[in-house]
């Protein structure tokens, strides 16, 4: 929009330039000023959309992904064909040792939805709790059913 703003802008500076409402230098400071600005804008308008066409290249189908999750949720095993259709890729950081325990952080991304934390268990007070993740899913977490 301010790209175009400044094309008009800089039509009017023309016409009252040859009106005579304002000098040539006058005119030659605004001009290169106005210009200066739309090659700063030209570059950032070009840099968000090679940005924004990275992003919508990388972008899976919400549809798609949800129909892959259903594919596999009663997997027993994890194949590298679900590996390859459902994350997007997997951060892994150094070992730490603390009170003689190595913990190692490990986060993955999932194709559409990104990472996300699962609580940990024992921090959670109640002994089933329901949460409302989102508008008709909830998820609830049954100390039961849970691994130690």
């Amino acid at each position: 929009a301010r790209d175009r703003e400044l094309d008009m802008l800089f039509e009017r500076l023309y016409e009252d330039n040859v009106a005579g409402k304002i000098d040539d230098a006058r005119f030659a400071k605004m001009s290169k000023r106005y210009e200066q600005e739309q090659g700063e804008n030209a570059k950032k308008i070009k840099a968000l959309r090679l940005e924004l066409k990275k992003d919508e290249s990388k972008r899976m189908d919400i549809d798609d992904f949800l129909e892959t999750v259903r594919r596999y949720t009663d997997a027993t095993t994890i194949t590298k064909r679900m590996v390859a259709e459902l994350i997007d890729h997997i951060e892994v950081y150094h070992a730490e040792k603390q009170d003689g325990v190595t913990n190692q952080r490990v986060v993955i991304y999932y194709n559409c939805i990104g990472a996300f934390d699962v609580p940990d268990r024992r921090k959670i007070p109640e002994a089933d709790i329901i949460m409302e993740t989102r508008k008709g899913a909830a998820l609830s977490y049954a100390p039961e059913r849970l691994a130690v």
